[in-house]
């Protein structure tokens, strides 16, 4: 699963490797792939670094996932944030943390459940093994 989506980085076109980092990947073989980008570099956007001008090297790096729907979010070390980014374009009110657990409650409203867990239930899912926490939504 890592394997294929290290070895597509830098093979893009224009690689976005200096500028950006992987930082973590989820994926659901022929469906869809969260990938988690990093910059050190101030100014640096990582995510547009890594889609590249009109989504270049997205499109390369779909090409090679067999044509699945590609996300790419901005990683955090602040593990409430870097869930917000993966959830998003779901607003979340608040994110409850269980360090111990590694689990994170968040709470939104009704109108971003479809958004949150996607088809049958595939985003949340997807989110959870990107950021390695356990993830609950409830209505806030």
């Amino acid at each position: 699963m890592q394997g294929k989506a290290e070895n597509c980085w830098p093979s893009a076109p224009g690689s976005a490797r200096a500028r950006a980092s992987l930082k973590s990947i989820a994926r659901e073989r022929g469906q869809r792939c969260l990938v988690a980008v990093h910059s050190a570099r101030p100014g640096v956007c990582p995510v547009g670094s890594c889609a590249g001008p009109n989504g270049v090297r997205a499109k390369t790096m779909i090409g090679q996932f067999s044509g699945e729907k590609l996300d790419i979010v901005r990683w955090s070390e602040s593990i409430e944030e870097f869930i917000r980014n993966a959830l998003a374009p779901a607003k979340v009110e608040r994110i409850v943390l269980d360090a111990a657990a590694h689990r994170a409650t968040v709470h939104a409203s009704r109108e971003y459940f479809a958004l949150i867990h996607g088809r049958q239930d595939m985003r949340r899912e997807l989110v959870s093994k990107l950021v390695g926490w356990h993830i609950l939504v409830k209505e806030s």
